[in-house]
Formats: structure tokens, C-alpha cells, sequence
């Protein structure tokens, strides 16, 4: 996922926007890792939404992971698929998916050392600040992303209330990536928020 870029856009349509409209602004913004995120919709539209974003990806060489949900990843034959700690378990996917994409949500180093062990691709850290687009969550901190990014080798994304603002400090403690959703859809021009976080990413290399 690294030759890809360090800035991962996950979609969402609680900004007035679809997930393939918020999906093609991220994309002609530079993005090129992008998550499908539904929490609500029935699986059959899951399926249908998570086909088109897929072709999407495919005609602008990103990948495509979809949030939590194997069957809809399988269906529609994603890169592949993130999973929180209370999806389906790590080695049961994996399983599934042997030659997949993975992430695991970690909060804690205990969380990353398991989903190392388990076979994950990567971790999504966080929430390392409070973020408006998820009920429940627990806000890690700066220290407690750190202390996850020392326990593991893993690809490392920070997830939670990020911005621009946060990359060059993020990257400093060794972050893989950022995870970002109202940094690019909130925004009044959401492709060229997705350009300035590519741009700041390329620039701020340790």
C-alpha cells in the first residue's frame, strides 16, 4: 500500500454526496486508497455501491478496501477489506481472503501485536483525536498512536479528527499514512483539499 501514497480517504454520505461522488473527488484529487464505509444500507445496495467505487478505483489504478463487511468485499472483489474489533475475527477472514489487503483497527498495542500475529496487512490507529463521523469511539492521543506505532511493524494509518495540520507531526512518529474523511468532504473544494494532503504528504518526508 506504501507505493500508493500515504493518504487514505474513506468515504461517507453524510456530507450531502454519495459514496462514488465523495469516492471521485478523492480520487481526482491524487488520492489513490480508498475505503467504503456504510454502515446502514442493506447488503444488496452495499453491493451495488461498493461495484461502482470498485470500478472507479480500478480506472484510476487505486486501491479499494471496503469497511467491515467480507461478504460484500468477496462480492464485488475489492483489493480488500478493514475490520474493526468487533467484525468478523482476523483469522477467519483471512482465511477467506488468504491473498488480500487487511486492516485491523487498533487502539492499543495488545490490539496491534494480535493482528500482526493473526495476519493483518496493516492497522488503522486511532481515533488519535475526536472525530464527528463515529458515535463510539475512544480518543487515543498522539501518545497513544505512538505507543502503538512501537509495538508493531506493521503499516501504521492515523485515523480520527485529522488534517493537514497533523501530517508533518504524524510522519515524525512514524506514521504509514493518514485516514481522513471531513478533511476532504467537509471542505468547499473536497479535490483540492485532496491535492494539498497528497502535496503535504510528498513534501513532509522525514
Amino acid at each position: 500500500m506504501k507505493e500508493h501514497g500515504g493518504v487514505y480517504f474513506v468515504t461517507s454520505r453524510s456530507f450531502g454526496v454519495s459514496h462514488l461522488e465523495s469516492a471521485e473527488m478523492a480520487l481526482k484529487g491524487g488520492i489513490r486508497i480508498i475505503q467504503y464505509r456504510e454502515k446502514e444500507a442493506d447488503t444488496g445496495v452495499m453491493v451495488e455501491e461498493a461495484g461502482r467505487i470498485k470500478e472507479l478505483c480500478n480506472s484510476y489504478r487505486a486501491i479499494f478496501i471496503v469497511d467491515d463487511r467480507v461478504d460484500v468485499a468477496m462480492a464485488v472483489g475489492s483489493d480488500g477489506v478493514h475490520l474493526g474489533q468487533e467484525d468478523m475475527p482476523l483469522r477467519i477472514a483471512r482465511r477467506m481472503m488468504p491473498d488480500k489487503i487487511i486492516g485491523v483497527s487498533a487502539k492499543t498495542p495488545e490490539q496491534a501485536i494480535e493482528a500482526e500475529k493473526d495476519g493483518a496487512t496493516y492497522l488503522g490507529v486511532g481515533a488519535v483525536f475526536p472525530t464527528t463521523t463515529k458515535v463510539k469511539t475512544t480518543v487515543i492521543g498522539m501518545g497513544g498512536f505512538t505507543k502503538v506505532r512501537e509495538s508493531t511493524g506493521l503499516p501504521v494509518y492515523a485515523i480520527g479528527g485529522l488534517n493537514i495540520g497533523h501530517i508533518r507531526e504524524l510522519r515524525g512518529l512514524g506514521a504509514d499514512g493518514i485516514a481522513v474523511i471531513t478533511a476532504v468532504i467537509a471542505s468547499k473544494d473536497p479535490q483540492k483539499a485532496a491535492e494539498a494532503l497528497v502535496k503535504e504528504w510528498r513534501e513532509s518526508k522525514p
